[in-house]
Formats: structure tokens, C-alpha cells, sequence
């Protein structure tokens, strides 16, 4: 079974027990209240988003309710259908697609926004996917990440094998100093801000500036 496979098979089996598990949602009103806000300031009107590691739906939610366009991709059909049915009973119009965060289906410079909320530490080849994502930004086009900062231990060990964690290179939370250099050498800009959530609360905001 190779690494994604894996990983995959993780998550589907995790589905239906996801949202009831602190820091793998948003379930707390006043997280949700700040997760809201910070979007809202930073995304404005109406954009064309996307939604990358979107789990269950939650942050695709909370996106619609604040009139964008949005589209979530997941590696995990589990995940994927209970995303579906939280869109479908809440009324939002939202398009889940079956995609690898690392290599996502859409044509450069497709999007105003992209989204993701504690998906870093599970992949195998950040660097891959952080540049994947700059590329299907427009021009001004924004990359919000909202992240744990870098922990001693182990995070990715409560969730995968040891063999697993050791072959993801944010595992233990986000090395600012590490995104940041990729993030120069994908052309976008970097600024750190606090959330006023219990646990995943950095929010690193990027822009595409070519």
C-alpha cells in the first residue's frame, strides 16, 4: 500500500466520527465566530473558492454562508460524503470533488481564494502542493492556510505508523521559517495572524503577486 493509499484509507475509516473529535473541526461556536470573521475580513465580497483537505465540509460551510463560490476537494470519499450531505441539508450549493491536495484537477489561475485548515502536516510533499496552489491562483489571488505552529514530538504518530509520520515533513506542525521560504519561491507574500480559536488558530495569509 503506498503512502496515499494509506492515508486515504486512514481518513475514510475516520469519517463518521471526524466532526465529534477536538481540533478536526470547527465545532465551537466561538471558533466558528472566528474563523468567520478572519474570512470574512480577509476574502471580502463574493470570490470563487477553493477549499483544498475540505474533510467533512466544515470550513466549505462556513464559506458559502458567506456568499462565495466554493468548491472542496478531499482525498477521502468518506469524508467527501459527509461533506456532501451537511452541504445538501444546510441548502448551499457547493461542488466536492474526488482530488489529491498535491496534484488538484483544475487549470492554472483558476481561483480568487484557496482554503485549508490543518492539511499540511499530512502530506508527503508540501513543497509539491504549496506551489500547485499558487499556480491555480489568479494574479492577487489569496492562499489562506489556518495551522498549528510546530510542536515538539510528533503530532502525525496519534493519527499514522511511525514509518507514515516520518515521511511528512510538517508532521509536527507548520515550520514558519521552512513556508516561508517556499513561499518566496512561489511568489507570494506571507503574513502571520492569531486566532482566537481553542487549538488550530495561525492563520498564515498569502498573496500571489505574479
Amino acid at each position: 500500500m503506498s503512502i496515499k493509499e494509506y492515508i486515504k484509507s486512514r481518513w475514510d475509516n475516520h469519517a463518521k466520527k471526524y466532526d465529534n473529535i477536538s481540533a478536526h473541526g470547527i465545532n465551537s461556536e466561538k471558533d466558528k465566530r472566528a474563523v468567520r470573521s478572519a474570512l470574512q475580513e480577509v476574502l471580502g465580497d463574493r470570490k470563487k473558492v477553493l477549499d483544498v483537505g475540505c474533510g467533512t465540509g466544515f470550513l466549505s460551510l462556513i464559506l458559502a454562508e458567506l456568499g462565495h463560490d466554493v468548491i472542496g476537494v478531499d482525498l477521502s470519499e468518506g469524508m467527501l460524503s459527509k461533506a456532501k450531505k451537511k452541504a445538501e441539508e444546510n441548502g448551499y450549493d457547493i461542488l466536492f470533488k474526488l482530488g489529491d491536495a498535491e496534484n488538484l484537477p483544475f487549470e492554472n489561475d483558476s481561483f480568487d481564494a484557496i482554503v485549508e485548515r490543518h492539511i499540511l502536516w499530512t502530506l508527503p510533499n508540501p513543497e509539491k502542493a504549496i506551489n500547485g496552489w499558487a499556480k491555480l491562483l489568479k494574479n492577487g489571488g489569496k492562499l489562506i492556510l489556518i495551522e498549528s505552529e510546530k510542536k515538539e514530538g510528533n503530532v502525525a504518530n496519534h493519527h499514522y505508523n511511525e514509518e507514515i509520520a516520518k515521511e511528512l515533513p510538517f508532521s509536527n506542525g507548520i515550520d514558519l521559517e521552512k513556508f516561508k521560504e517556499i513561499a518566496n519561491e512561489c511568489n507570494l507574500t506571507f503574513k502571520v495572524e492569531t486566532l482566537d480559536c481553542e487549538k488550530i488558530n495561525l492563520m498564515i495569509v498569502c498573496e500571489k503577486t505574479c
